[in-house]
């Protein structure tokens, strides 16, 4: 099977749009899957920074891209629209009476009101059109999946996630730290405040973004280590007491699987994701409220099981989560 993949957000970005597409790539291709990426860096598309999110690039001339996926749909490939930005969009307009899936990654409506404070339900006319023609809208959890559908969503399918367990690992607790982390894009709508807030000797914020010279003058306590991959970020989540997800606007969190892989409890709001991956009193604690509550989660997370942590975590793995991306692209 052929799988022509469009997507807005690629590597150098690091987040975990990126890292579920690179995870479910590499073992689509292992079960001799041919998997084709139309991306912002190809050579013959130009970029431009987001405003207020320097890190991440735009394509200013997407419809570049039209012939190409036209060309795929006429050939029977598999067509996958990953984001909603100006690569789907084309993407999307060019299939409208062809066979494609797509994916909700972000609550982008609740992100927007956070930023501008227009309200969420002027957006989501656009995006409910832009899934409508849909085959399958892939969501990761089941509670993004009821949400969706009560929004207007239609043929909403579960996608779950995985953790490469060669990389985040509990055997690099060799140092424990007696420190608290968060990983995460450094952006104002994480809530990173709330983890800033938490009251600890040690506070430890890995990650890069437009909000981080913010955070780095009102919270001088906390150390930021900028952004890191592979061995050095598994070391920071293997040696941390409990990993702190303070986000309200996250459909997952892959942060999460990474951590309790690495045997490190989380501590969270109960939103969609942590909803999903969080069992209470086994692998992390839930608590609704503010900063007050989530400090009384890292106090139970501490006397949490680290071996019982890592064991719920063997059931997220990248060929399941793949098994389940085919499973809803093919019944289509």
């Amino acid at each position: 099977m052929k799988i022509l993949l469009v997507t807005d957000a690629w590597q150098p970005q690091v987040n975990g749009v990126v890292r579920t597409y690179q995870n479910t790539i590499k073992e689509l291709r292992a079960m001799g899957h041919e998997v084709e990426v139309i991306h912002p860096y190809l050579t013959y598309l130009k970029r431009k920074p987001l405003t207020g999110y320097k890190e991440i690039e735009y394509v200013t001339n997407p419809w570049a891209i039209r012939h190409m996926v036209a060309h795929e749909l006429s050939m029977g490939t598999h067509i996958h629209i990953a984001t909603e930005g100006p690569l789907g969009l084309v993407a999307r307009w060019t299939c409208r009476k062809g066979h494609f899936t797509t994916s909700y990654h972000t609550q982008f409506p609740e992100f927007i009101q956070k930023r501008t404070r227009i309200p969420a339900g002027f957006f989501y006319p656009y995006f409910r059109w832009f899934h409508k023609k849909s085959a399958a809208v892939l969501t990761p959890t089941e509670y993004m999946k009821e949400y969706l559908t009560n929004k207007g969503f239609r043929r909403v399918k579960v996608w779950t996630r995985g953790v490469d367990t060669n990389v985040f690992r509990h055997d690099l607790r060799n140092d424990p730290g007696y420190y608290l982390v968060c990983v995460s894009r450094v952006s104002q709508e994480k809530g990173l405040d709330d983890f800033c807030q938490l009251e600890h000797p040690r506070k430890v914020l890995v990650g890069d973004g437009p909000y981080l010279k913010t955070l780095q003058k009102r919270y001088p306590d906390v150390k930021f280590t900028g952004k890191l991959e592979g061995k050095e970020l598994a070391t920071y989540y293997a040696n941390a007491d409990c990993f702190v997800f303070p986000s309200m606007t996250d459909t997952f969190g892959i942060v999460m699987l990474e951590s309790i892989a690495c045997g490190t409890p989380i501590a969270s709001y109960p939103t969609a994701g942590a909803l999903e991956v969080v069992e209470p009193n086994i692998n992390g604690c839930l608590v609704q409220g503010d900063v007050k509550t989530l400090q009384q989660a890292v106090k139970l997370c501490m006397d949490i099981n680290r071996w019982d942590v890592i064991e719920s975590s063997r059931k997220w793995t990248w060929k399941r989560a793949t098994e389940s991306f085919l499973e809803n692209i093919y019944i289509h």
